[in-house]
């Protein structure tokens, strides 16, 4: 059974920061309505906001394209802080396969983080 470097490094040393871990495969995309981003063991479920279609652009944070409001959604991901909720908002292309195709997996990398850690 091969051992995945990533899995290695996290048994023998569980608190490693996520951005020193040796890169792996990045996923992105949508399981029904939601939005995911993952890369082993990390994976960030984003919820949908519900919204009309914003008048004015927006930046999506994964490809950092200039989107027309309708091609634009708004997702959000909830952390717990202590008895508290906090939420994180994500920008993201409506389209998320196309979007896929010009993400950086390093941009997706900081998106996990920021959806996972405060």
């Amino acid at each position: 059974m091969a051992i995945d470097e990533r899995e290695l490094i996290l048994g023998m040393f569980p608190g490693t920061d996520p951005a020193l871990w040796p890169p792996g495969e990045v996923l992105y995309y949508r399981r029904g309505e939601y939005v995911v981003i993952a890369e082993k063991p990390l994976e960030v479920v984003l919820t949908p906001v519900p919204r009309p279609p914003s008048p004015k652009p927006v930046i999506c944070e994964a490809c950092h394209r200039q989107l027309r409001g309708e091609d634009g959604r708004f997702f959000r991901v909830r952390l717990e802080v202590g008895e508290r909720e906090v939420f994180r908002y994500f920008a993201l292309c409506e389209d998320t396969d196309t979007c896929r195709e010009r993400a950086r997996p390093e941009v997706l990398r900081k998106l996990i983080r920021k959806g996972i850690l405060l």
